[in-house]
């Protein structure tokens, strides 16, 4: 293979390559500078690659809506094989493909840290292939992840062959947009038991910081006593309430063992929609409001939550928990607290929101067994119905 080649290669840029021919193609572009782990030490290796696991991206339409610089940070945090699955508008039954590295250099002095990427790209009447596709080019001893980013529903068949034979699934279907039809596919557990809505993971901030008000052995009574919950949340489309806003309240359901009552009812707003759902907890009925609005332009690409609030029946009156953020683009969450044996001055902790690049390494790399996401998918799916 020539030097030029294996240069560009390197650098990123895309080499046609016949699809029996993959994996010899890639060992001869890697050359002599690659360092394998677990292989050969050579002297002076240019770059280290590493592969932790076989990473298939579905992204089964023509334009990339920018997926490649979020690629690029989650394979940066976990490096892969990756196989990207494309769609091309050609009427063959055949898939072409080319293959690059993705490389960064972790430290200064330091050989570069890459690893592969594979894109197949194949037409309406080749899909069909790219499982017998793929399954050549996975990495041997290592899971396979499935990262679907488009609705299941469309591919049902594909979705359903290659994540039977995946170790996890992570859906990453947009947030508003996706259908509930979608999000339940997506996340059968009859067809992976460890799969997980990426939006989940935007989470990790609310969900911390709303635990630490009931945390003590002092005030975990309090749980039992939760009458209301508010949510605020901003949305490029406020007609209907975003996965982020929902998954917090199916994530409390779950935690607290709610029980749904009725179903749940969604309205329009001056402002932009309201959603209602009645639940049945250990003091009785209480109910959870989700308010969305419409960002002020310029709007980003994906939700954001602004406020929870939570109110509790006490012996000396409503007790209130309330989160929110000074404003849509601060990385800052106030806390504050109106209840007994609470400190009532607020605070303030720094909170930025997780855009998807890091949602989806946190998705990767966090571990496979998350009992809150089991409790809370009913309820998810329950909200969605009715949003």
């Amino acid at each position: 293979m020539a030097g030029s080649s294996s240069d560009a290669f390197l650098e990123g840029q895309g080499i046609p390559v016949d699809l029996p021919r993959i994996n010899t193609t890639l060992e001869q572009l890697w050359g002599p500078a690659a360092e394998r782990i677990g292989g050969p030490e050579l002297e002076h290796p240019n770059v280290t690659r590493i592969v932790l696991a076989n990473l298939v991206v579905e992204r089964l339409i023509p334009e990339t809506d920018g997926l490649g610089p979020v690629l690029e940070t989650v394979v940066a945090k976990f490096p892969c094989r990756t196989i990207v699955l494309r769609e091309s508008d050609g009427p063959e039954r055949k898939i072409t493909a080319e293959v690059s590295a993705v490389c960064h250099l972790p430290d200064p002095g330091s050989p570069q840290v890459c690893s592969e990427r594979i894109v197949l790209r194949a037409g309406p009447q080749a899909l069909d292939l790219i499982p017998g596709a793929v399954r050549p080019l996975l990495e041997a001893d290592l899971p396979l992840i499935l990262w679907w980013t488009t609705d299941p529903t469309l591919h049902e068949r594909l979705f359903r062959n290659l994540g039977e034979e995946s170790s996890r699934i992570l859906l990453d279907l947009p947030d508003p947009g996706a259908s509930a039809a979608a999000i339940k596919l997506g996340l059968d557990p009859a067809i992976s038991s460890c799969s997980r809505d990426s939006v989940w993971y935007g989470l990790a901030h609310w969900r911390e910081l709303i635990a630490r008000f009931f945390d003590s052995a002092d005030h975990l009574e309090t749980l039992s006593r939760i009458d209301s919950v508010q949510i605020e949340a901003l949305s490029p489309d406020a007609s209907t309430p975003p996965r982020l806003a929902l998954w917090l309240a199916s994530w409390l359901a779950g935690q607290l063992d709610w029980k749904t009552r009725g179903e749940p009812s969604l309205e329009a707003t001056d402002s932009g929609s309201r959603l209602r759902a009645d639940f049945e907890g250990p003091a009785g009925p209480l109910g959870v409001e989700v308010r969305t609005r419409p960002f002020a332009d310029p709007r980003p690409l994906y939700p954001r939550l602004l406020s929870v609030t939570i109110t509790a029946r006490g012996k000396d009156g409503l007790e209130t928990f309330r989160l929110c953020r000074p404003s849509a683009e601060s990385p800052d969450i106030e806390i504050h607290a109106d209840a007994p044996d609470y400190c009532r001055l607020p605070s303030t902790v720094y909170a930025e929101c997780l855009e998807p690049a890091r949602r989806a390494a946190a998705a990767l790399e966090l571990s496979r067994f998350d009992p809150p996401f089991e409790k809370a998918l009913p309820f998810l799916l329950w909200l969605l119905e009715s949003a």
